[in-house]
């Protein structure tokens, strides 16, 4: 099952704030069936409860491609050369928090990723390779 927040969104239609639970993290191992709606970029996609307008938000998702021992940060928001060195800098600080984290992240390779297309590859290949 993949890791979800709550967060507030103001519906593009009516204005109207609402709560709504969006994915932060995917283990595709464990949740091969959200491969197609990361694959379209609506993986996160909200429904306004009162005037029922759907929408598909922009943010991230760390997306881990076990056991290709990859984790991406999918972010389509992270343009700038600063924005990808943050989200490398949180990874490397995430990895440092304890020994086994550490090792872990020796052993992986970390990538931030801002273009659908490049992620799109990624997980073609990993459908190819693991036959999902």
């Amino acid at each position: 099952m993949p890791s979800t927040t709550k967060v507030e969104v103001k519906c593009e239609k009516c204005k109207r704030p609402f709560e709504a639970d969006v994915i932060d993290h995917i283990d595709l191992h464990e949740d091969p069936e959200l491969i197609r709606p990361l694959r379209n970029g609506k993986a996160n996609r909200v429904q306004c409860p009162k005037c029922r307008k759907v929408m598909y938000l922009d943010r991230s998702i760390v997306v881990n491609f076990e056991p290709m021992n990859l984790v991406v940060v999918y972010d389509p928001n992270a343009k700038s050369k600063e924005a990808r060195e943050a989200l490398q800098k949180h990874y490397e600080n995430i990895t440092r928090f304890n020994e086994t984290l550490l090792e872990t992240g020796r052993d992986m390779e970390f990538r931030v990723i801002t273009d659908l297309k490049e992620l799109r590859k990624l997980l073609d290949q990993y459908v190819r390779q693991y036959g999902l």
